[in-house]
């Protein structure tokens, strides 16, 4: 047995469903392994640096080739490392003073874009229009879609 299957196990269909997307629009000439170009156009489209040595660096982080399977195993890795969900919970919950499930969306707006790792304006709406409840932002339906368990969302 090979030591990746319990990784790959790890994973619910949902996050198996989102890196199969990510890989695929990652993957830009479909030839089913993502390439130094593949990264470079990636993050060009994010405004992000795209030097060359960065992206030799992404990918000496990374199994080669690249195929699904060892994106797969890469970042299923990763994910097992993400916060649990209650920690994350616990991060909204800063923002929510009456407990209500709920956070003001221009405050998590104001944070997303000046704080840590800032995020443009566009990229914040983007991340958050699928949670938006009037000026709210329905922080557990967030959480559950960021952890790939929204079918789970009426359980919490």
């Amino acid at each position: 047995m090979r030591s990746t299957s319990g990784v790959f196990a790890q994973l619910t269909s949902a996050q198996i469903n989102e890196l199969k997307e990510s890989f695929t629009l990652l993957d830009k000439n479909g030839n089913g392994v993502i390439e130094k170009e593949d990264l470079q156009a990636m993050l060009i489209s994010l405004g992000q640096d795209s030097s060359t040595s960065d992206i030799s660096y992404m990918l000496s982080l990374m199994p080669s080739p690249l195929n699904f399977a060892a994106y797969l195993t890469f970042f299923s890795t990763h994910l097992s490392a993400i916060s649990p969900r209650e920690e994350i919970i616990d991060a909204f919950r800063t923002f929510d003073e009456n407990n209500s499930g709920k956070v003001n969306l221009n405050e998590l707006k104001d944070a997303l874009m000046t704080m840590g790792s800032r995020m443009s304006e566009e990229q914040v709406n983007n991340a958050l229009k699928r949670f938006v409840s009037g000026n709210y932002i329905l922080y557990r339906d967030l959480v559950n879609a960021l952890a790939g368990t929204e079918e789970q969302k009426n359980n919490t």
